[in-house]
């Protein structure tokens, strides 16, 4: 992987504060990376990647994903926010000449980054994890989850998904059941 040609690649998708986003993902991920044993190129490819596909209009996204995730039939979940990952994976998988990447965790971290999925691997936990707490984000309990990051990365994963529950709870919210099936596949 050449990770000089991602970032670039990337840069063309993205406005400028979504890429210093994914910077700032791609810098936590190599630091969690290091912590619980995965690759650190790895970690860092995947967090550049993550949010490739986050200013695509919904139809491009859906014409990149239909028929592939039955998670995202139901056109309850035909929103950025849950597409956007989806359609990022499949985007970066059809356009090797562009990334170069041909790895189904780095695949998993892009696709479940968002609403994530049960029995995620460790590298796709960490991509989770690192997009909710990167250094520049600010939600109730951010510092408490960095904290629990550094400990045990299934707590931190737990931490945050219970703070989500809440926000999207309160705001009334659709709410995928990956999450749930994630949470509870993190309790086992």
């Amino acid at each position: 992987m050449n990770i000089q040609k991602i970032r670039k690649n990337v840069k063309k998708y993205l406005d400028e504060k979504r890429y210093n986003h994914v910077e700032r993902v791609a810098k936590c991920a190599v630091e969690l990376s290091k912590i619980y044993g995965t690759d650190p190129l790895k970690a860092e490819t995947a967090g550049i990647l993550h949010d490739v596909a986050k200013f695509f209009e919904i139809p491009r996204m859906l014409d990149l994903v239909r028929g592939k995730y039955p998670e995202i039939e139901n056109k309850i979940f035909w929103t950025n926010a849950i597409l956007h990952g989806f359609a990022g994976a499949e985007f970066v998988a059809k356009n090797y000449d562009l990334f170069e990447v041909d790895d189904d965790d780095i695949f998993s971290a892009i696709k479940y980054h968002t609403i994530g999925s049960e029995n995620m691997t460790t590298l796709p936990k960490i991509i989770y994890l690192a997009d909710a707490i990167e250094e520049k984000r600010d939600w109730d309990g951010v510092e408490t989850a960095r904290k629990l990051a550094k400990e045990d990365l299934d707590l931190a994963i737990k931490f945050e998904i219970d703070r989500k529950l809440e926000y999207l709870l309160e705001r009334d919210s659709v709410i995928h059941p990956n999450i749930i099936k994630f949470r509870n596949s993190i309790l086992k």
